[in-house]
């Protein structure tokens, strides 16, 4: 079994769309946004792209041209261009990066599709030592693109004064291609499509050399959106699939559990363009008339992206703190693992990036309480270096509540504390933390008022966690200690590696549900996952995603209700096995043979898979889970009188498999 981490984003991503009537999106409110990712002290390239409906009015092509090869360039293009029958009617020089000129063309003549001669002319400029680059072309897209910040970039542009109908930004910290021209910048735009990406394809190499055969695209500069911007385009805007249909190919699929023939055959047909590898996606597009917002996570969802939507404007982000400086009071949910976002300015919702009734249940409106100023630190506009020595400075001053308003986006509050004299001391935050809060926490009791980003609590010895709403990805990864409680839901791979000693028993209760990967090579502690919004609701869904328990050798993970058997572990898909097992039939091998085979691929590697038994808690467990429950219902305000109804509730307890124990013979699910 190959351990895959989950890695926060090192570059920022955002797209907004606005919804039926609401008025145009202001640049000023993107660069706000975009430039909350700061934080982590990235910049090395930044860009925005921009779409109208309405278009304007004239075609337009953007251009970046070394600056003493400029004249080169500029009689190379429109050399080219007028065999194709365009002309150029206006040049306007939009900037200067550096040593590179950046330049728009107006055209006319534009009657069809302009894709073929815009590669001849980069094939022949990247041919030429990349002398100049064309990066965007179409009637309704405009990008602005440079190297420095985002708001730096910002400015050059003028993009704060610039309103639209849809946005898409990036913040870059360059890591497999370089950073020193606007070449590399992101977003990747042609043909009114426009691309940003967060993550790396690990099949960059099958999707280049099939463009390159397919469409004759040669010339890229090796960077992973750019590559998805040309097979999208061909996707849809080519061979004329549908949105939706052309994300499903991209997105890449598990066969496990599709049924339909069309998209199998599909998936197969156009296996290259599917996508592998780590990645969150953003893509912005003008289409039939029509122009939409898109979001897609690979289905191991190794990359980080939250959504959301506020009445009036739609988002995606990697980071919901950029959504959050926008609208603070929008209503923001995870994709799920494979899902993807897909919002349309006239249609409205395509796809919500999850089941709709995971939505409606467990990702509801959340409201939590406000700290007036007072004695609190006030985090807005400071960086987390700054919050975390105020918060020392009052601790060691004698503070043992400490109060911190207006957080958003900020990482790693917290790890500063000195390991010792902490556990009476008690820190509340108002907002929404960035990645990493509590990690390496050693008693201190932290609460969250709101939501919190990734990797919370990552090798929590002792102390608290306490969050009000939904926590992301990666909580309590390596945790061993202490308490953490989530009035929400959580994500995926919650409790990777989870451990415990003789003296120390770590708890983690999830109030809402969670995805893929949970307990994920546990070795201790005890996992709770209660799904009280649904119970309430008297509704019976399933609680968690696939892979529950993965490789875990010791621990427990209970969750309220049945989850079906073939999610817990790292099961073989069905189908997979059924096709198999026919062709080892066909090629002549006995009944026999296969039996003894099968049993062998089901106990899946040298890690057992873990057992199942769905019933109510023994007394053993009542005595030792209530007390922790009934704590959890104190620290998030709710009703005792619920953690007995709860008790009282059949549970799936999950537990390390026993070498050579059939994983047929769990109980309670026949």
């Amino acid at each position: 079994m190959v351990i895959i981490n989950h890695y926060p984003s090192s570059c920022g991503i955002l797209g907004i769309i606005r919804a039926g009537n609401a008025p145009s999106i202001r640049g000023s409110d993107v660069v706000e946004a975009i430039s909350t990712v700061k934080y982590r002290g990235v910049g090395l390239g930044a860009g925005y792209a921009a779409v109208r409906i309405n278009g304007h009015g004239k075609y337009r092509v953007g251009l970046f041209a070394v600056n003493e090869y400029y004249n080169d360039v500029e009689n190379l293009i429109t050399e080219h261009l007028g065999i194709s029958g365009a002309k150029v009617t206006n040049i306007r020089v939009k900037g200067k990066v550096g040593k590179v000129i950046d330049a728009e063309y107006e055209l006319e003549g534009v009657d069809g599709n302009v894709d073929d001669i815009m590669n001849i002319i980069n094939d022949r400029l990247w041919e030429l030592g990349g002398i100049g680059r064309v990066y965007y072309w179409g009637r309704h897209i405009t990008v602005f693109k440079g190297i420095g910040h985002p708001d730096e970039v910002a400015k050059v542009y003028g993009v704060n004064n610039y309103e639209a109908d849809a946005w898409i930004a990036h913040t870059r910290f360059p890591t497999n291609s370089p950073g020193h021209l606007p070449y590399w910048s992101h977003p990747f735009a042609l043909n009114d499509i426009a691309i940003v990406h967060n993550g790396e394809l690990s099949s960059y190499g099958v999707n280049a050399v099939h463009l390159g055969t397919t469409m004759g695209v040669r010339g890229l500069v090796g960077t992973d959106s750019e590559a998805v911007a040309y097979i999208f385009n061909y996707l849809v805007k080519v061979i004329g699939l549908d949105i939706e249909t052309a994300v499903k190919v991209l997105v890449n699929p598990s066969l496990r559990g599709i049924t339909d023939p069309w998209l199998i055959r599909l998936l197969n047909e156009y296996r290259w363009a599917r996508l592998d590898g780590p990645f969150t996606i953003i893509m912005l597009m003008h289409h039939a008339d029509d122009v939409y917002l898109i979001a897609l996570a690979d289905r191991f969802k190794l990359r980080p992206v939250v959504v959301g939507y506020d009445g009036q404007y739609y988002y995606a982000a990697s980071e919901e703190a950029e959504i959050r400086a926008i609208s603070p009071n929008a209503r923001v949910w995870t994709l799920a693992p494979g899902g993807y976002l897909i919002v349309s300015l006239k249609r409205g919702v395509v796809s919500w990036g999850r089941p709709r009734e995971q939505l409606d249940v467990f990702f509801p409106t959340r409201s939590f309480p406000r700290q007036s100023d007072g004695d609190a630190i006030n985090a807005k506009g400071l960086d987390y270096r700054e919050i975390n020595e105020e918060i020392l400075r009052r601790i060691m001053n004698g503070s043992r509540l400490v109060k911190v308003i207006n957080v958003n986006g900020q990482r790693f509050i917290g790890v500063n504390l000195p390991r010792y004299k902490l556990k009476d001391v008690r820190i509340e935050i108002y907002g929404t933390p960035g990645n990493a809060l509590a990690n390496l926490n050693n008693g201190v009791e932290f609460v969250v008022y709101g939501n919190a980003q990734d990797n919370v609590a990552d090798t929590m010895h002792d102390g608290k966690v306490i969050i009000h709403g939904d926590a992301r990805d990666v909580l309590g990864q390596t945790f061993q200690g202490g308490k953490i409680f989530v009035r929400g839901n959580a994500g995926n791979r919650v409790g990777v590696q989870m451990r415990e000693y003789s003296s120390k028993r770590p708890y983690l209760v999830i109030g809402g549900r969670v995805d893929d990967y949970l307990g994920e090579y546990m070795a201790g502690g005890v996992i709770m996952v209660l799904g009280i919004d649904a119970y309430r609701a008297g509704k019976e869904i399933e609680l968690t995603g696939n892979y529950v328990g993965s490789g875990m050798v010791g621990g427990r993970i209970y969750v309220r209700g049945k989850v079906d058997y073939s999610k817990v572990g790292l099961a073989p898909s069905r189908h997979e096995i059924k096709v198999l097992v026919e062709a080892l039939k066909e090629e002549g091998y006995p009944e026999d043979t296969l039996n003894e085979w099968l049993s062998r691929v089901l106990q899946v590697s040298h890690v057992p898979r873990p057992m199942a038994d769905y019933r109510e808690l023994n007394e053993d467990e009542v005595r030792e889970l209530k007390p922790v429950l009934m704590d959890y219902a104190r620290e998030l305000n709710i009703d005792e009188n619920l953690i007995d109804d709860l008790i009282g509730e059949k549970y799936t307890v999950i537990k390390p498999g026993i070498k050579g124990f059939s994983t047929q013979s769990y109980r309670g699910f026949e």
